[in-house]
């Protein structure tokens, strides 16, 4: 066996869940990280040396592990062959760009920036330098997305002619949300329901069936009014304005001239029926229907549905869980798992190429969303 890729985390939190400062990073990336043989935890970084420190003992890493204050600093050590940025969206650009002008192979969270001139000019770098990328929609890889792909490829379906989407952007109760992820609701944040709830969806949808060519779409926010709480559920402000949408609609061409059709909505509570998302394909010779549970796209595989009708067959039930995975994947939870999955494809060999996204496929996903925007003013 080769060498493992030594890899510096940037932004490495300590604590349960996932949407506290850090806390991606150490639940849904460090999990995989440790348990894989193919990659090692050499060098973290975070605001302070102190606190990187501090995550470092937490998470038991090892005292030969090194810590940084900086991302600069990180990017220096020769030690390291890739570097993870998993932070909120304002500090990308930033953090990411040393390591590409070091020369490291870089793996940035989705959205790759907060601008699509931000993605772009990062793309441009890790291109002159010939460095290797990874973007962190890891549904790509989920063995889902990939049945859907290798039925759409096989001409089952014959040639696609139309698909549909409903999606619930339904979460936390409506009037709600949660201190300290604020930029969430600003549709100029560059991370919001627009660019990742719906983004990660777009991105495995143009993935499967191709761009669009042609659309229009309506971004509504009919919750303009929200009360921000904290950890304890104290109300902290009244009436914070909300910006980003909790509709959207998408309406087009596809590059294959299918017609194409994406909504997602906001109910007042759980979605009638719990479903997520219902994604129907449909062509001259059959027909495939995903559904999905409530929850993020990216996040959630467990209890998806994938359904095939071939011509006026019976519909059959595909078990698209039927894979080989390598054991440290099966150890892992559905979050960690995702985010494993894209690890296995970046060291996977051209084979895998296709399951994950590189800041060139980023950039084109930024393009779409930025003419969805456009198209709804």
């Amino acid at each position: 066996m080769s060498s493992p890729v030594r890899v510096g985390v940037i932004g490495l939190g300590r604590g349960s869940g996932i949407s506290g400062p850090g806390l991606w990073a150490a639940n849904a990336h460090l999990p995989y990280l440790i348990a894989s043989p193919k990659f090692q935890v050499v060098a973290v970084s975070n605001s302070t040396v102190q606190s990187a420190q501090a995550s470092i003992d937490h998470h038991k890493l090892g005292s030969s592990v090194a810590a940084y204050g900086s991302a600069e600093d990180l990017a220096a050590d020769p030690n390291v062959d890739l570097v993870v940025v998993a932070v909120r969206i304002g500090k990308h650009y930033a953090l990411a760009k040393p390591a590409l002008l070091a020369g490291k192979d870089v793996f940035v969270e989705w959205p790759l920036g907060a601008t699509t001139a931000e993605a772009v000019e990062l793309a441009q770098l890790a291109e002159t330098k010939g460095v290797r990328t990874i973007v962190g929609v890891q549904k790509r890889a989920s063995p889902l997305v990939v049945k859907i792909k290798e039925l759409v490829a096989s001409g089952k379906l014959g040639k696609v002619l139309s698909t549909s989407v409903v999606g619930s952007l339904s979460g936390p109760p409506i009037g709600i949300w949660m201190e300290g992820v604020e930029y969430y609701l600003d549709i100029n944040s560059g991370a919001n329901s627009l660019i990742v709830y719906f983004g990660h969806f777009l991105d495995s949808f143009i993935h499967v069936l191709g761009d669009f060519v042609q659309l229009s779409s309506t971004l509504k926010t009919a919750y303009p009014l929200t009360t921000i709480v904290n950890t304890e559920g104290k109300v902290v402000a009244e009436n914070y304005i909300k910006t980003s949408p909790d509709h959207i609609l998408v309406q087009g061409t596809l590059s294959s001239s299918a017609t194409a059709s994406l909504s997602y909505y906001t109910a007042p509570g759980p979605t009638i029926d719990n479903t997520g998302i219902r994604w129907l394909i449909t062509g001259t010779e059959g027909e495939i229907e995903v559904t999905t549970p409530e929850g993020g796209w990216q996040i959630r595989t467990a209890g998806a549905v994938l359904k095939l009708r071939e011509g006026k067959g019976e519909v059959q039930t595909i078990d698209w869980q039927d894979v080989k995975e390598e054991p440290v994947i099966k150890g892992l939870d559905d979050i960690s798992g995702s985010v494993g999955r894209s690890y296995e494809a970046f060291v996977g060999g051209d084979e895998e190429r296709g399951k994950f996204a590189d800041f060139k496929d980023a950039v084109r996903t930024h393009e779409l969303l930025d003419r969805i925007r456009d198209a709804a003013k």
